[in-house]
């Protein structure tokens, strides 16, 4: 084959095309120690409570401002209560409180209630469909507490009466259209934080 034919490539060619992708390699390699940034491969993500950094962003900025602020260095988290909760000592109620975990990016949902006994128990009656049921909560970890809100949430959405069982008897809770509000936007920002539009 003839040296000037446009299918082959002249020494020098070769020579520089070795020599520049040697030296590709070499510079990403040597620029691979440093990335500050790794890729997660802890599995975090995939966690249901994971809080990704633009919700986290927005509920700060945004949101925050409803609610009463609590900061936990101990635990390395902070705790939001809705500013508009009800907060008696001596009647029956329910309120959900959000804990942002700093260290694991988490955002957790947690019930606080009065009286604080367990088992607690609430009775709920739909008043569209007249359908009735019982909800029982009887206290445990993170998971326990977030499972109790994700069954919780769609009745309260609805047209639902809710009793409460305290001192041997069935008080009504939640009657309040501002308690009513303050518990349902505590939950909705909760699950906008981890994404997780109900």
């Amino acid at each position: 084959m003839p040296a000037n034919s446009p299918d082959s490539f002249s020494p020098e060619m070769v020579r520089i095309l070795k020599i520049f992708g040697f030296g590709s390699l070499i510079f990403v390699f040597v620029l691979s120690f440093f990335n500050e940034r790794k890729a997660d491969n802890t599995g975090e993500a995939d966690s249901v409570m994971y809080m990704a950094d633009p919700e986290r962003i927005y509920f700060k900025n945004l949101r925050a401002s409803v609610y009463d602020r609590e900061g936990r260095e101990d635990a390395k988290m902070n705790i939001y209560r809705h500013g508009k909760r009800k907060q008696s000592t001596s009647e029956p109620h329910l309120n959900f409180m959000i804990l942002l975990n700093r260290v694991k990016n988490e955002a957790y949902i947690y019930l606080e209630a009065f009286p604080e006994d367990f088992p607690m128990k609430l009775k709920w009656k739909n008043l569209d469909t007249e359908e009735v049921g019982e909800l029982e909560f009887l206290g445990g970890d993170k998971f326990a507490h977030f499972d109790f809100a994700d069954r919780f949430y769609p009745l309260l959405i609805e047209n639902t009466y809710f009793e409460m069982w305290y001192e041997e008897n069935w008080v009504p809770i939640l009657e309040e259209d501002r308690e009513r509000e303050s518990v349902r936007v505590t939950l909705v920002d909760f699950y906008r934080l981890i994404n997780n539009p109900k």
